[in-house]
C-alpha cells in the first residue's frame, strides 16, 4: 500500500514490506477540496492621501497602520460591478488600458471610515465606470506594502484574508514516536466530512474505520473529500489485479518491499491526496509505514539550511513506461511557494532517471 504527498495537505514518505502474497486495495489517485470563505472582521480607515512622487495613495486605518497601493493597482481592483462581474467575480476591465498616472480628481473617507473613494478622470476599455469605492476591510486584508500597527499579518499567508479558506494555519508535524494515528468512521465521514478534514489538514494521514469492501464504497467516500483525478492508471484502480488490463507496469505492483516514497513524481502536478481502502489484508508481510516528509523537510532546513537550499533549488528527473503512456518531468525533490512555504514533497528512487543533466559539482551537492 502506497500513500504520496499530499499537496497542499501534508507531504508524507510511505514503504512497504515486501509481501508475500498479493493485498488487494482500491483507491482514488488524486482529489481536490473546497472549504466556504470565511467572514471577516470590521476595519476603519481614518486618514486617505496621494503621494504624488510615487503615483500612489497611502491610506491609514483606526490602529495606527498605514498602506500604500499604487494607483494604478487601485483603477485595477476596482469592486464595482462594472469592473468585476456580479455573478462570475471575475475581472471585466482591460489592464493595459489603464494610464499610467492613473488620473483622478477626488480621493476621500467615506462616511464613519467605511471605505476609500475615488472618482476617475475617465473610463478604461472594458468597463464604463469612473468611480471607486474600497472597502476598509478589503484594503486592509489586500495590503501589500503595509507599515505600523499590527502589520504582521499581511504576511503570514500567500492569500489575502478574504480570499481564504477556514484552514489551520499550521500543520503538526510528529514522528513516529509521538503521533497517534486519528480514526474516522466511514458513515460519519459520509454524514459530516469536515472533522476528517480537519485532521487531514493537520496531520496529512487518517485512518476510515468499518469502511464498506467496494470499489463504489470508496468512490463515494473520495467524492465526499473532491473530484477523483484521472491519471494513466484511471480514477480508481485495485493494486491486485485480476487480469493484465487491469494491471500497469510499476514496482508497486509486484510482491517487492517499498522503501519510503512518494507517488506520481513522474506526472507534472502529482496527486494531492492518495486514499486506499484495504480489503485483504495479507497475512504475513505487507506492513505499510509512513513517515511525514513536512517534519524531515523542516528538520532539514533547521539544521542543513545549505541542503534545504540545494534539494528545494534543484530539478530532478522522473519517469515511467507503460504499454501506452511514458511519462517524464523535472521538478525538485521539495516544492516550496513564493514565500518559502514547503507546499510538495516529491521523492521516490523508484522512478528517478539516471543524474545527467548536472554539473559536476551539482551532482557532488546532491550526493551529500
Amino acid at each position: 500500500m502506497r500513500l504520496p504527498a499530499l499537496r497542499p495537505l501534508r507531504g508524507l514518505l510511505s514503504a512497504s514490506a515486501a509481501l508475500p502474497k498479493p493485498l488487494g486495495a482500491w483507491g482514488a489517485r488524486g482529489l481536490a477540496s473546497a472549504l466556504p470563505d470565511k467572514l471577516q472582521e470590521s476595519e476603519r480607515v481614518t486618514k486617505v492621501a496621494e503621494l504624488a512622487s510615487e503615483q500612489a495613495v497611502r491610506v491609514t486605518f483606526e490602529d495606527g497602520a498605514s498602506a500604500k497601493f499604487h494607483k494604478l493597482w487601485l483603477r485595477d481592483h476596482c469592486r464595482c460591478e462594472r469592473c468585476l462581474h456580479p455573478e462570475t467575480r471575475q475581472r471585466q476591465l482591460d489592464t493595459a488600458s489603464i494610464p499610467l498616472d492613473a488620473p483622478f480628481h477626488r480621493l476621500e473617507v467615506t462616511e464613519r471610515g467605511g471605505a476609500v473613494a475615488i472618482a476617475w478622470d475617465d473610463s478604461v476599455r472594458g468597463t464604463s465606470c469612473t468611480a471607486s469605492e474600497f472597502d476598509a476591510q478589503w484594503l486592509r486584508d489586500h495590503a501589500y506594502a503595509l507599515e505600523g500597527g499590527d502589520a504582521a499579518d499581511a504576511a503570514t499567508s500567500p492569500y489575502p484574508k478574504s480570499c481564504r479558506q477556514p484552514r489551520l494555519t499550521t500543520k503538526t508535524l510528529w514522528s513516529g514516536e509521538d503521533f497517534s494515528l486519528p480514526s474516522h468512521d466511514f458513515q460519519s465521514c459520509v454524514a459530516d466530512i469536515e472533522p476528517l478534514m480537519h485532521d487531514l489538514y493537520s496531520f496529512g494521514l487518517v485512518r476510515v474505520v468499518n469502511t464498506p469492501a467496494t470499489m463504489a464504497a470508496t468512490e463515494q467516500f473520495a467524492s465526499k473529500i473532491g473530484f477523483v483525478l484521472r491519471t494513466i492508471y484511471g480514477t480508481m484502480w485495485t493494486t491486485n489485479p485480476a487480469t493484465d488490463a487491469e494491471g500497469y507496469n510499476d514496482t508497486a505492483s509486484t510482491n517487492l518491499e517499498l522503501l519510503h516514497h512518494t507517488d506520481g513524481t513522474y506526472i507534472r502536478d502529482p496527486p494531492g491526496l492518495q486514499i486506499f481502502n484495504c480489503v485483504a489484508q495479507a497475512g504475513d508481510g505487507g506492513e505499510s509505514r509512513y513517515v511525514d516528509a513536512f517534519h524531515v523537510v523542516e528538520t532539514l532546513r533547521r539544521e542543513s539550511p545549505e541542503a534545504f537550499r540545494v534539494l528545494s533549488q534543484t530539478p530532478l528527473p522522473y519517469f515511467t513506461v507503460d504499454r501506452d503512456a511514458h511519462l517524464a518531468t523535472m521538478a525538485p525533490l521539495i516544492g516550496v511557494d513564493f514565500a518559502g512555504n514547503v507546499t510538495q514533497f516529491r521523492h521516490n528512487d523508484y522512478d528517478r532517471a539516471p543524474l545527467t543533466h548536472l554539473s559536476f559539482e551539482e551532482v557532488g551537492a546532491f550526493y551529500q
